[in-house]
């Protein structure tokens, strides 16, 4: 009877609030209904045995990995990979709006994760939550103080780093209030911990353009884009969490945009984060097909720990190539359901995307949904660490991804130098901008300062070439109004490494490998053309396949034994794998 009276003030309790909860509140909302406390959760949160043993490596990070740890947590943090956090933020300080001071602080003094943390010189900060009554709080001048007042206190009794302040949902019109707030908070802050940090949460989507990042900026020390809740409990229609492009034209809000659009408000690159989520959503559907619209019977969050957990269930894995989403369908009670959470190569393109907009790095929400299994953990370690291998082939969009438009007001650069490289070929399979007005550059090194090869507009499309080193740096610029496609391009290095772990790529199943003279390859979108290249980059053979469609069987009896690189081409990307031939 206790459970089902829980339940009913927790549905309630959503019912009453008036705004789209992020995960952030709702899963506070739900631990805090349960009634049990972070020493409690100490001790009775069991980690699992590590899926894997995890060998010693010599590679250290080279971008911010920011961990939120929610006290429900606590005990999980057996398995954290420690080497390859550069910081772990304790969730939460739940500010009491009336006077400042805590409503709980979740054990902050004494909880173990704080301490495990400090012993392996990860940074840590105290997370700092409020959800509702901002006006109130903002209003009172001696709550903010004493809110202020308490958290150099407690960061400094714990011997800790910063402050990450976790305010949503706040109205438009206290904009101004927020920023005042977090000038005040950052000033008196540094000055009492000289070398400490003040981070702020950002909202996916700023719907009312409250946070002002530009003034913010002079002194906040990062910014974490919640990179989560595009879809939530509440949409219509199932999706990503967290879509690195768009799933459809209708609702156009995700990564590439949210990154833009904070950019373009001025938050510094080398300060802005890109939160991830180690959850997925789940809902009853109306079907199996993507997109598909929600029944409203069933919605709920799904760790990445609770997916692989339940692989029977979980069987079905499929791709979205548009959103660069994975996801899964299956029947319950004769009902559809659909599961979107990311797979280890679909959360390496999000990190991808961080490198390619020169972001400070990546936030995860929440540590130990993953716990058991290494997967994020070995993403981490061969995207954010000197150990990262820029890839030798890879298919470059604008920042509307594969089907979407681009956007207004984009201003960006990037470059492609990857690994070992002596010279990149380039092809440009289509190329649609506003003419005249929406251009993109292209120059033979690694800045824009290396050797203009031209610029381009409309339909002048750039096509095919072959640069004169091992990098390329691209510039696209757009107006504030009126876009277009955009561009779809494939890159490859002519020097090639062997050396690697065969690739695992979404969407894309390749069989026999090793393979004697017949190799089958299945595909999430209808084959336009394979090509085969040697370990140096030598394009040997472009082989027909018989069958049209998503799946054909190709002859390789004429190749030697050995490695080769797969290409194949899709109408909206190419998708590699590494093929061994091996004859006895």
């Amino acid at each position: 009877m206790k459970r089902y009276l829980l339940l009913i003030t927790f549905l309630l309790a959503n019912l009453l609030t008036s705004h789209a909860q992020s995960i952030h509140e709702e899963e506070y909302l739900h631990y805090k209904q349960t009634g049990i406390s972070a020493e409690e959760y100490e001790r009775i949160n069991q980690p699992a045995q590590l899926t894997q043993p995890r060998g010693g490596t010599n590679c250290n990070l080279n971008k911010i990995v920011f961990g939120w740890h929610p006290y429900w947590q606590n005990g999980f943090e057996t398995n954290y990979q420690w080497n390859l956090l550069s910081h772990l933020c304790y969730f939460s300080y739940d500010v009491n709006y009336l006077n400042g001071n805590a409503l709980t602080t979740n054990s902050w003094s004494t909880a173990n994760v704080v301490t495990q943390a400090l012993a392996n010189n990860v940074k840590v900060s105290l997370c700092v939550t409020l959800f509702d009554d901002h006006a109130a709080f903002f209003g009172n001048s001696t709550a903010k103080q004493t809110l202020i007042t308490n958290l150099i206190n407690l960061v400094q009794q714990r011997g800790a780093h910063g402050v990450n302040i976790d305010f949503e949902a706040v109205p438009s019109g206290q904009s101004a209030n927020l920023t005042a707030f977090m000038l005040d908070l950052c000033n008196q802050f540094h000055t009492s911990i000289p070398n400490g940090e003040v981070s702020i949460a950002l909202p996916s989507v700023d719907w009312s353009n409250t946070f002002d990042v530009a003034t913010m900026s002079s002194c906040v020390d990062l910014f974490f884009i919640m990179g989560y809740d595009y879809y939530y409990g509440g949409s219509a229609q199932a999706g990503p969490t967290d879509p690195l492009y768009s799933l459809v034209s209708t609702y156009n809000y995700n990564h590439a945009k949210s990154i833009t659009y904070y950019l373009n408000r001025g938050a510094p690159d080398n300060k802005l984060c890109l939160g991830l989520p180690y959850y997925g959503r789940e809902w009853e559907t109306a079907g199996n097909a993507v997109p598909s619209n929600t029944t409203g019977n069933y919605s709920g969050t799904r760790t990445y720990k609770y997916v692989r957990d339940n692989s029977g269930t979980y069987a079905n894995h499929q791709y979205h190539a548009g959103s660069k989403s994975g996801y899964f369908t299956y029947q319950s009670s004769g009902n559809w359901r659909q599961c979107f959470i990311n797979s280890p190569y679909t959360l390496g393109k999000r990190f991808e995307m961080v490198h390619l907009r020169g972001l400070a790095g990546i936030g995860i929400w929440a540590l130990g949904y993953d716990d058991g299994y290494l997967d994020f953990w070995n993403q981490i370690e061969e995207k954010f660490t000197d150990c990262y291998t820029p890839a030798c082939n890879d298919t470059l969009y604008d920042m509307g991804g594969p089907s979407q438009n681009y956007y207004d007001n984009e201003n960006y650069t990037y470059t492609i130098s990857p690994a070992n490289a002596s010279t990149i070929d380039l092809s440009f399979f289509s190329f649609s901008t506003e003419a005249n007005y929406d251009t993109l550059w292209l120059y033979d090194g690694s800045s824009n300062a290396a050797p203009l090869i031209g610029s381009y507009t409309g339909t002048n499309t750039p096509g095919n070439f072959t640069t004169s080193s091992g990098s390329i740096t691209l510039r696209f610029k757009s107006d504030i109004s009126t876009n277009s496609f955009g561009f779809r391009a494939y890159y490859y290095c002519n020097e090639m490494v062997t050396d690697v772990p065969l690739s695992v790529v979404e969407g894309l199943n390749v069989y026999p490998n090793p393979a004697e003279d017949m190799l089958t390859i299945e595909c999430s979108e209808d084959i336009k053309e394979v090509r085969i290249y040697d370990a140096t980059g030598k394009l040997i053979a472009s082989p027909l396949l018989p069958l049209q469609g998503e799946r054909g069987t190709i002859d390789i009896s004429q190749l030697s034994s050995g490695i080769y690189n797969l290409c194949i081409f899709t109408d909206t990307e190419m998708l590699t794998k590494k093929i061994i031939v091996s004859r006895k």
